[in-house]
């Protein structure tokens, strides 16, 4: 398999990077989209697995994360319009990978934050996708979020867009990681492998908190999400830990899967994993959780392909 450095401009200047993971004869694309505070290079694992499945992977960096991103703005999308130019930038990684690998199917993985930044995709370009794969995903509590964002501009009022609260930030991570007391980390609420979040914390592109300016552009294009403007026959199937706290341990992530469902998305699933946390692909199962991804990448090869050999191609939820 070959691995490339790949570089993309986006249409304001900003430099696009990431890494193309080609086998000698793929049969799917998988691009991924990470979550926040990570980088698409801790993926690298998995697609050199799903490329030895004949599955090319395209994995990124989004804006203010990676390590082509100055430490001054790490946790920080733009100045202007940051929601909209992170998805943009996805947009660029979608026609180039169209463009590289035609005729063959595109897949797209979005986990946590980089799920709401593929479902926002999904929602302005889905004729683009064949799949839209949701890891780690949540209900939008527009009222929360609301009530969130009203916070968030205050002190991006008072302290500017590129403030990092440690307020914000007790009722994010911090928050989620006393749902695993006693702690033997922050990051307890990754995963269940201790190597795995050892891993995290040591990564020093990793863990880093966010500017109120991200968490505005976050919160406002969660906020903007509406199922029932997707395309009805894209399979769009959601996975995730039943002890994931972003999820609200399995409700939150139900609760998204039946607002999809009844939106009238023909092709929807969810696949719940007893006992898992917030990072399933680099949960104690693991392997599991790759071969099931796999089958999905390898069964989307149209809109209305069947997204795993134990569900339907209707609505269904399995838990592990």
């Amino acid at each position: 398999m070959n691995e490339h450095p790949l570089t993309l401009n986006a249409g304001d200047g900003h430099t696009i990077t990431g890494t193309l993971f080609t086998p000698a004869a793929p049969t799917a694309i998988l691009i991924v989209s990470h979550g926040m505070a990570e980088h698409g290079d801790r993926y690298t694992p998995l697609a050199r697995w799903l490329g030895e499945n004949r599955i090319a992977v395209i994995t990124y960096h989004h804006r203010g994360h990676g390590p082509s991103c100055p430490s001054g703005d790490l946790g920080h999308y733009a100045d202007q319009h940051g929601w909209t130019r992170v998805v943009d930038d996805l947009h660029q990684m979608v026609q180039h990978t169209r463009a590289r690998f035609p005729g063959l199917p595109v897949n797209l993985l979005g986990h946590s934050m980089g799920s709401f930044i593929a479902q926002a995709y999904a929602q302005s370009h889905g004729d683009k996708l064949d799949t839209l794969i949701l890891s780690a995903t949540n209900r939008i509590d527009r009222g929360q979020l609301l009530a969130s964002r009203t916070l968030i501009g205050l002190i991006r009022l008072v302290r500017g867009k590129q403030h990092r609260s440690r307020l914000v930030a007790r009722m994010t991570f911090e928050q989620f990681n006393r749902k695993f007391r006693p702690n033997r980390t922050n990051a307890d609420w990754l995963s269940r492998d201790p190597d795995q979040v050892d891993r995290y914390i040591a990564d020093p592109l990793c863990g880093f908190d966010c500017t109120v300016g991200l968490w505005w552009d976050f919160t406002g294009g969660m906020l903007r999400l509406s199922p029932a403007a997707w395309r009805k026959d894209l399979p769009v199937h959601l996975f995730s830990g039943t002890a994931d706290a972003v999820g609200e341990m399995g409700r939150g992530v139900r609760r998204h899967f039946q607002t999809i469902r009844e939106a009238g998305v023909e092709n929807v699933t969810l696949r719940l994993f007893e006992g898992g946390r917030h990072e399933m692909l680099n949960e104690t199962n693991r392997d599991d959780v790759r071969d099931y991804l796999r089958s999905l990448c390898l069964t989307s090869d149209s809109p209305s392909s069947v997204a795993h050999p134990e569900m339907s191609p209707q609505t269904q939820a399995i838990i592990d």
